[in-house]
């Protein structure tokens, strides 16, 4: 990819940073509601965990993507230090990264298979197609392909892609 197209992955990938932190504060408040409403007025909210279990697996798929493009996933590299040759590097990079681009390509389809059949039953509290939550597998895959291609493409070209 050319800096345009790099910079416009990263600026679209900072409006995805924001909807994670909104949705960081939507389960802050939520766990604050659900404590006074159950402790202090000894009324729990029928919705409320339903609603901070769905926000918090939107977080972790969507922000799986988010963490990968700035490279913060957890990697064991204590090997590829030892590796003198420059072409091996890259050479595990690209494996590495087609890897992770055929299980996100893979689980987008099967994502989606998954909402596609659950979308038409509703939640127990909100009332909501249960798909929603579901959709956030696929989305998350979504979102990690454009940042593994990036990476294959340096891994290709030879550029640093951490």
């Amino acid at each position: 990819m050319d800096e345009e197209k790099k910079s416009l992955v990263e600026r679209l990938f900072r409006g995805l940073d924001k909807f994670l932190i909104l949705g960081v504060i939507i389960t802050f408040v939520e766990v604050l509601l659900e404590v006074g409403f159950r402790y202090v007025l000894n009324k729990p909210l029928t919705w409320g965990g339903e609603l901070s279990q769905t926000v918090l697996v939107w977080l972790t798929f969507v922000g799986a993507a988010s963490v990968l493009l700035q490279g913060g996933h957890i990697a064991i590299d204590m090997l590829v230090p030892l590796i003198p040759s420059d072409k091996a590097k890259r050479l595990l990079r690209l494996v590495g990264s087609l890897a992770i681009l055929i299980f996100v390509t893979v689980g987008f389809w099967a994502g989606w298979q998954v909402v596609a059949r659950t979308w038409s039953m509703r939640t127990t509290a909100m009332q909501i197609p249960s798909g929603i939550l579901y959709l956030a597998f696929p989305v998350g895959c979504l979102l990690t392909i454009p940042v593994a291609l990036r990476d294959i493409y340096r891994a290709v070209k030879g550029a640093e892609s951490r």
